[in-house]
């Protein structure tokens, strides 16, 4: 590839023996262009950035979905969504006449290019916890101006907390190890309860914060992505919450009028029916 920051040539034969990939991707491209073109069609043409943001989220969480289940069939369609989302953003943007896809791809090139001079270039790296620290360094040279600025506002919360701990770790700031956070996390939950027994709730929800943030954090000495993880528990408390209340349907009980006693002896029939 000419014109870069280095001049490389992609490997060859491409994944899966396809060598007509760019003749793919420019005919989808054009397929997009038609869709918002005078005579394409009339939804798409109305639409701007804001009005298909929810459906970029939706497809998103689709992505994360298959992901969960395993299921590659529906992951390769959802990707396939997914990258129309990208190519519809930049149709718009095109129509605009403020950049093309042409331009979010050189984009993308030249920073991957940059962030791996260890690839591409003559450095030397002597693993991933190396490559993580150059790659952080090499995003203040291009003008970040703080480790944790490049996290997106927008993320959902835990996955936040999470992203954070990963920048700071990169530059020295981190718990030792999983037994120094655990610590951590049990002195929060002491804190917690103070804050309980003092009846403050600014303070109850200052130290109910802390721990949750402690906990995310756990998740990366554990090697788990705390957003999957509780996404994951939410669905198994769905389903489980779920065989309940059909089972309470089938011997004519209300929910209401279960003991405590009763619930719990029907969560655990229901952990046991719905674990396959």
């Amino acid at each position: 590839m000419k014109g870069l920051l280095v001049d490389f040539e992609p490997p060859l034969p491409y994944p899966c023996g396809m060598t007509d990939t760019g003749k793919r991707f420019e005919d989808l491209v054009g397929i997009m262009a038609r869709l918002r073109a005078p005579d394409g069609c009339p939804w798409d043409r109305e639409q701007s950035y804001k009005d298909i943001a929810a459906h970029t989220l939706e497809e998103t969480h689709e992505v994360l979905a298959a992901i969960d289940r395993e299921d590659y069939a529906a992951l390769k369609e959802e990707l396939g969504d997914l990258l129309l989302q990208i190519l519809f953003y930049s149709q718009i943007a095109a129509d605009e006449s403020r950049f093309t896809i042409d331009d979010v791809i050189d984009s993308i090139t030249r920073k991957l290019i940059h962030r791996h001079p260890h690839v591409f270039g003559d450095t030397k790296v002597s693993g991933p916890g190396e490559v993580l620290k150059q790659w952080e360094e090499l995003k203040k040279q291009e003008g970040k101006k703080s480790v944790v600025g490049g996290v997106p506002q927008g993320l959902p919360a835990l996955l936040k907390a999470f992203r954070l701990g990963e920048k700071t770790s990169r530059v020295g700031f981190d718990w030792p190890d999983a037994d120094g956070l655990l610590k951590k996390i049990e002195e929060e939950a002491h804190e917690l309860h103070e804050a309980r027994a003092k009846g403050d709730a600014a303070q109850i929800d200052h130290e109910y914060g802390d721990l949750l943030y402690t906990l995310a954090n756990l998740g990366r000495f554990l090697k788990i992505d705390p957003e999957g993880s509780l996404r994951r528990a939410a669905g198994r408390f769905m389903k489980r919450f779920t065989w309940m209340e059909q089972e309470a349907e089938r011997q004519g009980r209300k929910l209401k009028s279960l003991s405590p006693d009763e619930w719990d002896a029907l969560w655990e029939k229901a952990k046991k029916e719905t674990r396959a």
